[in-house]
């Protein structure tokens, strides 16, 4: 999924051209923490395939979204008005999944990539 390799293109460079083509307004602040979500919830959701390979009733989750929240907010806008964001999610009721046109192989490999390649250093 091309929209991985974007978001995390995005998490070295903070470059907001390759995510956005439309005119939403959001502050590099604002899309770190929508891109951070995203990828942390990707990886939590390749951790949860592994459990479930070692027979672990584990199922996959949507990402919980609430409105009130500016980064449930920017999300939204993102998959509302943003076609890289479009194709690849969407939210319903209040939950932000991958897109039903998504396959599932598809999802397991941006699982992956995520799980792989986003790893942010631990303040400690």
């Amino acid at each position: 999924m091309h929209i991985i390799d974007e978001l995390l293109k995005y998490w070295g460079s903070k470059d907001k051209k390759a995510l956005m083509t439309t005119d939403i307004q959001i502050s590099n602040y604002e899309m770190n923490v929508v891109v951070i979500k995203i990828l942390s919830w990707l990886k939590l959701e390749h951790k949860r395939s592994l459990w479930k390979a070692e027979g672990k009733k584990i199922c996959f989750k949507p990402l919980e979204v609430n409105m009130q929240y500016p980064w449930c907010a920017n999300l939204y806008n993102l998959v509302e008005k943003e076609k890289l964001f479009h194709d690849c999610f969407s939210i319903k009721e209040g939950k932000f999944d991958f897109s039903d046109t998504v396959s599932e192989e598809d999802k397991a490999i941006a699982r992956e990539k995520a799980y792989q390649n986003y790893n942010p250093q631990k303040h400690i």
